[in-house]
């Protein structure tokens, strides 16, 4: 089996989809997606295609090689790594589909049957929208409630505990980049205890609260503990890793970080530095699943946990599932809330792209799915309807 030639797609609302094709009939899924930024993600990957073609696309970690060292010395940084990694993705899922087995099985086998996800919450109530709209197309079902309010983080908890089935949860609660005054660490604090409440006590739930400025780090993660989040995500800018070593040096808490860190070396230095408890790379921007997976690898052996982040089409999440499948650190998985569909009492995620979409079970999870490479098939009739729908550069 022989690489002849890529095919990028444009899918609504913001995604890129790549589909390697070879000469036989077999296709390969990827996605290259660097958020605000796909059009130079596509470039670099209509630029490393020469050096695929006419390659075994099974020979994964040698392709993987070839593309990285490929640029006159330049390696790394973040378009080159997402272009790596949508079309590292792509070449697993033929590697998978050419031995009959789920990507997991070629990793060593499945450590778990099901997978933990958890659902973000934010001050508003959650909603649906139509596959391929973006979701800020929809509206929060219940206008009465003031958005950013206790009282809606409360609600919104609620309802996605009790009525969609999650089992796991997220706050994303920021205060900006600057110097903010002790009262943001405050409103932060109440915040995430009102999503504690409306969620009850058997549900997780961990914090993002988006890099605030580090002078107020080590204050929010004193402040978030006495309520005991499963980890709080970028507790500052994660360009330090020593000033994030220092600051999270004796927090009793979880800390989480990773989504914008590209290739395993960053990873090791940071577990080196016991900076972090929780490793979040994004299969989609830190080097595909061949890099991923050395990443948990890492983290396992330095009793570090793995959530893996993901933020993007369904596509993403069903190559992060495979990783999850097979890691023994793995935490919980992420995924985008524009992906969810609610009807019935049942809670799908991936609706119209793909043919089976992932369902969450009464625990909270889904199951891993069992077909050959990513495991999953594309909606074809579903695609084609999401493809009439208009595309947009920010992410859906």
């Amino acid at each position: 089996m022989k690489i002849t030639h890529f095919e990028i797609l444009r899918v609504p609302p913001s995604w890129i989809w790549l589909k390697v094709h070879t000469d036989t009939e077999l296709v390969g899924w990827g996605e290259p997606y660097l958020e605000n930024h796909p059009e130079s993600v596509i470039a670099e990957v209509r630029r490393m295609e020469p050096f695929l073609e006419g390659k075994d696309p099974c020979r994964v970690e040698s392709l993987w090689r070839v593309m990285y060292e490929s640029g006159s010395g330049y390696v790394g940084g973040p378009v080159k790594m997402s272009a790596i990694s949508g079309i590292d993705m792509a070449l697993w899922d033929l590697a998978g589909k050419a031995a009959g087995v789920p990507i997991h099985r070629m990793l060593g086998g499945a450590y778990r049957d099901r997978i933990r996800m958890y659902r973000g919450v934010g001050g508003q109530l959650p909603w649906c929208v139509e596959p391929g709209q973006p979701y800020d197309a929809g509206q929060p079902p219940d206008n009465s409630i003031a958005s950013g309010s206790l009282e809606a983080y409360e609600e919104a908890a609620r309802v996605i505990v009790e009525e969609w089935g999650f089992r796991c949860l997220k706050a994303h609660i920021g205060m900006g980049d600057d110097v903010e005054p002790t009262t943001g660490v405050d409103h932060i604090a109440e915040c995430f205890a009102a999503v504690r409440r409306g969620a009850g006590p058997d549900v997780e739930v961990a914090i993002d609260v988006h890099n605030p400025h580090p002078a107020k780090a080590r204050q929010i993660i004193s402040a978030l503990a006495p309520h005991r989040p499963l980890f709080i995500e970028e507790p500052m800018p994660v360009e330090r890793v020593d000033v994030l070593a220092q600051i999270t040096h004796h927090s009793e808490t979880p800390i989480a970080a990773g989504e914008r860190w590209m290739g395993k070396w960053v990873f090791y230095d940071a577990l080196r530095q016991n900076a972090l408890s929780v490793l979040q790379p994004d299969l989609c921007h830190a080097g595909g699943i061949t890099e991923c997976h050395k990443i948990a690898i890492l983290g396992e052996a330095c009793y570090a946990k793995l959530a893996l982040h993901c933020p993007l089409s369904p596509l993403a999440l069903a190559a992060s599932i495979q990783i999850d499948a097979c890691a023994p650190n793995f935490l919980v998985q992420e995924h985008n809330e524009v992906n969810d569909w609610y009807e019935g009492g049942r809670t799908l995620i991936g609706k119209g792209y793909l043919s089976d979409p992932f369902e969450l079970d009464s625990d909270g999870c889904v199951a891993v799915p069992r077909g050959p490479g990513l495991g999953v098939e594309i909606d074809e009739k579903g695609l084609e309807a999401i493809m009439a729908k208009p595309w947009r550069l920010t992410r859906g």
